[in-house]
């Protein structure tokens, strides 16, 4: 196969030799032979059989016949079955060499700021097909691409925030693989969905919402084919304009098709004749444009026993691979690879060491993080060879879960959760034929079944289900994995484990092999310092002069002399926002002296309480050297610089980035000016405090209770002083409102505690003076302490199953996630009799006694469920709470979410019979279906009620 032509070489048998020999090319989905296929070419066979026939690559009509397979004929008669092109010699639009990275550590990249910080050198992105292309075109603003003699609409707003993520992630290092998905969009008519999905795929309850690629029609066929052209030609640029992308995984766990490639009810070779198809279509159209890009098919850990019963939905991963490897020798063998998800065997339980269903052999169950070796020994036997070589394996996606309630985790089970991190990656990093681990999660996901993957733990007080609220204990062991820390951050896992030594548990284990990318080296800052011999490394009076938008930034453009830098929407406001340049030979900059940044936050920024920039610079050693330094968000521009250290006194900068963020979990669009950076001889002291301050109150009860106040130095100079609580200032009076403090260098964290005398307003504000600055902050306050009615650590205390409801019990755990109490041991789990959807289901308890709940300002139920109803739009619980005169109050839910712990909250306070509550009440059931027998089980804990 070249450029333009293709040669088609075989052989018949010695009676045909002198035949005539016609080789016909058909369309890649074509399955009726001869009968619908095109002429090629003729040849006549020489004595010994052999024939060559060379034609044009491209038909009539402008299809490529790089996607066709090729069947040969003697006197009408087809010989052997269709071939597709096993040999490309094309001239691709990219020969660049595969890139080299520090080494196998990898991420699913939610947020690409933090993946650079935590040193990720293997990203995988999810790209849904459907969602950026459309059936036709809608606007002038679409993506014209042509394939095939045809023309494709793409939409330009979905292509191009892929763009930002993934050139984000390939501009700071990382390889970029893309999963390449389908999803439904039935709200959105000009997607190609409807066109790009299997005819086959399922919509019945329990099948999953990920879908198969339809291979199995002609226009089916001209769409994946202009789909997958269109990604590989976009992000395999040799200007990696848009991002760069060097893999591609075709589907997802396409052993369980039923949920992760739903294609509907086949048969293990019926699904892979038509899913081979869009894998070989992914192969060829990506190393058209980049010769060196790698394709690759997803599985589970479901190695030799499938994830499910039905044999036409769910098959054996091994299965799968030696299926795909006879589909592919027989028509045409090409450069297919395996990227594994070796989950722990129960996805819940992180102490994977512990894997029973993983065994050291290749006819083991499972396939985790255990006994992963097993799956380069089974690649390597010599029926599965590519080109004499074992076929190229990622894990693209496994993790290990907190256990707990994503609101509640324990510092233990974050422990054990960084424990099966640790093991997992020192087993994958010896071993030598697996290229990367790419962990899952980056942020726990409410909706994830209960599970808590994420190196951060979500933020459960807002709409978004995966707001990063604060890193969790593995975000360390994950960052210093790979670097000189290594054993250090490593060193409490051996214990949880049950091991004196790493090489117990681990094959090849060799401590010196650890050490594999340099630490970040982060120095203080200054802000608005007077600076000395300047010399400017990014002015904007004509042009961007090189920098351009990175992280969460949709665009930066030079205006009136500045570099105005636009947010990408949906950021949250503690990501960085950023804009960098490279350096090059020609441009080179020595890395000596101090880095400096004039930049401008406008006052309804809307990034949190507080705003900061920071400085990031890479030099030609390969050492990053960051700082960080708080400015207001007061319209006017100021500078932030720091010191490059000695270490990197002999190097030149080969890139530098100017940041911008702010704190929390809100989402806000905004925008920030850069007028200048520089690099200086000398930088003075800071005209400002450039100190991160919080405040925090032990207790609800305010008045009495001990103030904190903490304070980080960014700063290159030494804090120092005393702290002063101004009285004409927020919200908060102190006992005593001066407390001096110790000297404090940079990076340090120091405390001053007060006693709160009185309290104003909302009491939500507290302002501190250092020297001659003030700053304003929120004071953090604990909630009121909980008093519990019913915790279930026993028995099911009373509770009982009423309307529609079999029975309850008290159980420790159950099968939908969470799959754990919300607090404690013990839950309460109602099983339901067949009703129809929409009745609810009830359980009660009845007090001995009248509960007095005078003290009480609300009274609140953790709610679950299990089971979804067919064609339901929602679920709903309601509580009640019954006084003995009969009056009743009641807080109904209707956004309850299943697999996960609800609150369900009543506001008691303006209730005159709250003194006795004779009755406790929850009942749950589905909305917006009329199914007729449904048998859901849900789950109670920690019902209890708040105090003034």
């Amino acid at each position: 196969m070249a450029d333009e032509t293709i040669t088609v070489t075989g052989s018949v048998s010695a009676d045909q030799a002198g035949a005539d020999v016609d080789v016909l090319v058909s369309s890649a989905h074509s399955a009726a032979g001869v009968e619908d296929a095109q002429e090629f070419g003729t040849a006549v066979a020489d004595a010994d059989g052999s024939f060559s026939v060379e034609g044009p690559r491209l038909q009539a009509d402008g299809t490529d016949s790089l996607y066709g397979q090729f069947t040969v004929a003697v006197d009408g008669a087809a010989i052997g079955g269709p071939h597709f092109a096993d040999d490309l010699q094309l001239t691709a639009a990219s020969t660049a060499d595969f890139p080299q990275v520090l080494d196998k550590k990898g991420l699913q990249v939610q947020l690409s700021d933090d993946a650079e910080s935590l040193g990720v050198q293997h990203a995988a992105i999810n790209l849904d097909l459907a969602a950026i292309m459309l059936n036709k075109k809608t606007s002038d603003d679409n993506i014209v691409f042509t394939s095939g003699g045809q023309e494709y609409y793409f939409d330009a707003a979905e292509v191009e925030a892929l763009d930002t993520q993934i050139k984000a992630v390939s501009d700071n290092g990382a390889l970029v693989n893309l999963i390449v998905l389908l999803y439904e969009h039935d709200d959105e008519p000009d997607s190609a969905a409807n066109i790009l999905i299997h005819p086959d795929a399922s919509r019945e309850p329990g099948a999953g919402p990920v879908f198969g690629f339809n291979t199995v029609t002609d226009e089916g066929m001209k769409y994946t084919t202009a789909a997958m052209e269109f990604i590989a030609s976009r992000w395999s640029r040799t200007d990696e304009m848009f991002g760069r992308a060097v893999g591609f995984i075709v589907g997802n766990e396409v052993d369980a098709q039923w949920i992760w490639s739903n294609s509907g009810e086949k048969t293990i070779d019926e699904f892979l004749n038509d899913y081979s198809r869009a894998l070989r279509i992914m192969s060829l159209s990506s190393r058209k444009y980049y010769d060196q890009a790698r394709t690759y098919t997803s599985l589970t850990q479901a190695w030799t026993v499938p994830v499910g019963n039905d044999a036409n939905r769910y098959y054996p991963s091994r299965d799968v691979i030696d299926k795909l490897n006879a589909i592919s020798k027989s028509t045409g063998d090409f450069p297919w690879f395996i990227a594994y998800h070796p989950y722990p065997q129960d996805l819940f339980k992180p102490d994977v060491w512990n894997d029973t269903r993983a065994t050291d052999s290749v006819d083991t169950e499972l396939i985790t993080f255990k006994n992963i070796q097993v799956l380069p020994e089974y690649l390597a036997s010599s029926e599965l060879l590519y080109e004499g070589e074992p076929r190229r394996i990622i894990l693209s996606e496994q993790g290990c879960h907190t256990p707990g309630p994503g609101s509640n985790l324990t510092l233990d089970a974050e422990k054990l959760q960084a424990a099966c991190f640790a093991y997992a990656y020192y087993k994958i990093r010896f071993l030598p034929s697996i290229d990367s681990f790419i962990l899952h999660r980056h942020v726990d996901h409410q909706l994830e079944g209960g599970l808590n993957l994420g190196l951060w733990a979500s933020d459960y007080t807002t709409d978004s289900p995966n707001a990063p609220l604060r890193q969790k204990y593995s975000y360390d062991v994950f960052k210093y994995i790979d670097t000189a820390r290594s054993l250090e951050v490593t060193e409490f896992a051996k214990e949880i484990i049950g091991i004196d030594d790493w090489a117990d548990v681990i094959d090849g284990f060799d401590p010196t092999m650890l050490d594999e990318r340099p630490i970040t080296t982060t120095v203080g800052t200054r802000v608005d310092g007077l600076e000395t011999d300047s010399d400017p490394l990014g002015s904007f009076d004509s042009d961007e002069n090189g920098w351009e938008a990175s992280d969460n930034v949709a665009e930066a453009t030079a205006v009136d002399g500045v570099l105005h830098v636009v947010d990408a929407p949906e950021k949250f406001a503690k990501q960085w926002r950023s804009v960098a340049k490279s350096f090059t030979a020609d441009d080179a900059v020595a890395a000596s002296g101090w880095l400096s940044a004039s930049v401008k936050l406008p006052t309804d920024t809307e990034l949190g309480t507080d705003t900061f920039v920071g400085i990031r610079a890479t030099t030609s050693s390969g050492q990053v050297v960051e700082g960080e330094a708080r400015i207001l968000a007061d319209g006017e521009f100021h500078s932030v610089a720091l010191q490059l250290p000695e270490a990197v006194a002999g190097d030149t900068l080969v890139r530098l980035k100017i940041m911008v963020r702010g704190t929390g979990t809100s989402e806000p669009v905004t925008s920030f000016d850069l007028k200048s950076v520089s690099l200086s001889e000398l930088v003075g002291t800071s005209e400002s405090a450039n100190v991160v301050v919080a405040a925090a109150t032990d207790s609800a009860e305010l008045v009495g209770s001990k103030l904190t106040v903490t304070l980080t130095n960014l700063d290159v100079d030494t804090l120092r002083g005393a702290v002063r609580i101004p009285d004409d200032c927020g919200d908060f009076d102190v006992s005593r409102n001066a407390a001096h403090i110790p000297d404090t260098s940079t990076g340090g964290v120091v405390t001053a505690d007060f006693t709160v005398s009185a309290v104003r307003g909302d009491a939500s504000t507290l302002c501190v003076s250092l020297g001659g600055d003030t700053v304003e902050v929120t004071v953090t306050i604990p909630p009121p302490a909980p008093n519990g009615a019913y915790d279930f650590e026993v028995d099911t205390q009373g509770w009982e199953a009423g309307a529609y409801v079999d029975s309850v019990a008290r159980v420790t755990s159950f099968a939908n996630g969470p799959r754990t109490p919300h607090g404690g041991v013990g839950v309460l789990e109602a099983t339901s009799v067949p009703a129809p959807a929409t009745t609810p289901r009830v359980i009660s308890a009845t007090p001995a006694t009248p509960v007095d709940l005078s003290e009480a300002t609300s009274v609140y139920v953790w709610a679950d469920s299990y089971g979804g109803a067919p064609g339901a739009t929602g679920y709903v619980a309601t509580f009640t709470l019954t006084a003995a005169d009969g009056t009743t109050v009641t807080q109904k839910n209707t956004e309850f979410s299943p697999d996960k712990w609800n609150e369900l909250s009543i506001d008691v306070s303006e209730w005159d019979s709250r003194s006795a509550v004779t009755s406790f009440e929850v009942s749950f059931a589905a909305i917006g279906t009329d199914y007729p027998n449904w048998v859901p089980k849900f789950q109670i804990d920690d019902v209890g009620y708040f105090t003034n």
